[in-house]
């Protein structure tokens, strides 16, 4: 189906202020070289994530959404192979999350993904 809009589907994403606070008080930190990802193990439920950009962290508007669209545009390509079960995730961008070169952001986003489990090792695109 070339026609199908390549997306994380809408019960995927981590949306209400609940989810926020169990990610904050039950959630795992891992940090990388352009952001970081809170994990929280949820066994049989659906993966879902959430990617966050502050104003003191990252910048302005403009930069908080960049910063935003570089890391779901980089987990989006990935879904495929992602684990679709069992994981909620956080990503957070620094403010070198708007400067890294798309190679190394993914990299960096890859390896993040990798160390929490939801993503295959070695599954490199």
């Amino acid at each position: 189906m070339s026609n199908a809009r390549e997306r994380i589907p809408d019960q995927h994403r981590l949306r209400s202020v609940a989810d926020f606070a169990r990610m904050r008080s039950d959630g795992r930190a891992v940090r990388g070289d352009h952001c970081l990802v809170v994990t929280v193990s949820a066994p049989s439920e659906p993966t879902r994530i959430a990617f966050v950009a502050s104003r003191k962290g990252v910048g302005g508007a403009v930069q908080r959404n960049r910063a935003r669209r570089r890391l779901r545009e980089i987990v989006r390509r990935r879904w495929p192979r992602m684990a679709h079960e069992g994981h909620w995730l956080m990503f957070v961008a620094f403010r070198t999350t708007l400067t890294a070169p798309h190679a190394e952001l993914a990299r960096d986003v890859e390896g993040l993904l990798s160390q929490v489990g939801a993503l295959p090792s070695g599954a490199g695109n």
